[in-house]
């Protein structure tokens, strides 16, 4: 008999949960709805949908950065063309170059300053082209991860274009998982940059690896770059002992102003004098008398004949 009760207690606090089981699944459905209702009422839901929208496109305003002041001052400073023109008056032997380095992907994502570099030597004749991905990487210290894709000869000059990679998402890239640069700021006004060891491989046939340091400053970048073999032997870049290639903002030419030809203005006519009216004025009563006095005579014989 007790068994029996028990059993029929058991059934029945069963039943009830199961029966409480869709309610309490209904209720967190309509909590989840009424926080998705406020969130959107108060303008937050972009913050509640920010994991799930990493990456996406759309918006027109770019999304709230999350990286330091520091890291922005320095992908701004790299921003620009630049060439070593100053550098080949004073030393023959540097080759000609010049740097294009923008932003891209402004707008879809926050995480990173994501940068394409153009690399020409001479001006005009592409050597290089890299996507750079700079993030904070510790305290004090920032990180530049190099990209790369197939198709880059299609994308020569994309720096001139007002979106850059407008079609392409990270995805599209590919890395190298040892070639970064890490920068570190060096007083007010340089960072300074360089890959680790023999880290960045190429390994594409003589060329095994590439060091690179750059020194950034607000107005030029000093960028030394070389490539070596396989046995540690310097295949391409300046000598151990020589300096790299020391690029400056190429500043555009102010436009020439016009000068006008001064307009020349007609000469204002002077007023009468009053004596030249005077005189006029004498001549005019000389004249008016010695026609009154011609006049005289002539009456004069014609009323003698009549007389």
């Amino acid at each position: 008999m007790n068994l029996l009760i028990a059993g029929t207690l058991a059934s029945h606090s069963l039943n009830r949960r199961q029966q409480e089981r869709p309610n309490a699944s209904n209720g967190r459905l309509l909590s989840h709805l009424a926080l998705w209702l406020i969130s959107t009422l108060l303008g937050l839901a972009p913050l509640v949908g920010h994991a799930a929208s990493e990456g996406r496109k759309g918006g027109t305003k770019p999304p709230k950065a999350r990286y330091t002041k520091e890291l922005t001052l320095l992908t701004q400073w790299l921003t620009g063309d630049f060439d070593n023109t100053k550098q080949t008056r004073v030393d023959t032997t540097a080759a000609p170059v010049e740097s294009h380095m923008v932003k891209i992907w402004e707008n879809y994502f926050s995480d990173a300053v994501w940068m394409y570099e153009e690399f020409q030597s001479p001006p005009g004749q592409v050597v290089s082209q890299r996507i750079y991905r700079f993030k904070d990487y510790t305290t004090g210290r920032y990180e530049a991860k190099v990209y790369t894709l197939d198709q880059f000869a299609d994308y020569t000059g994309e720096y001139k274009n007002l979106r850059p990679f407008e079609s392409m998402t990270p995805d599209d890239l590919k890395d190298h998982p040892y070639c970064v640069v890490y920068f570190v700021r060096k007083g007010e006004t340089r960072f300074s940059g360089s890959t680790v060891g023999n880290e960045c491989y190429l390994n594409r046939g003589k060329h095994h690896y590439v060091t690179n340091q750059l020194d950034v400053y607000p107005t030029r970048v000093s960028r030394t770059e070389r490539i070596f073999g396989w046995e540690n032997e310097l295949v391409s870049g300046p000598a151990p002992d020589a300096k790299g290639s020391e690029l400056r903002r190429i500043v555009p030419p102010k436009p020439k102003k016009i000068k006008k030809p001064p307009v020349k203005k007609a000469p204002a006519k002077k007023p009468a004098s009053k004596k030249v009216a005077s005189k006029k004025s004498g001549k005019d009563s000389k004249k008016s008398s010695k026609s009154k006095s011609k006049e005289q005579p002539l009456e004069d014989t014609k009323s003698e004949a009549g007389n």
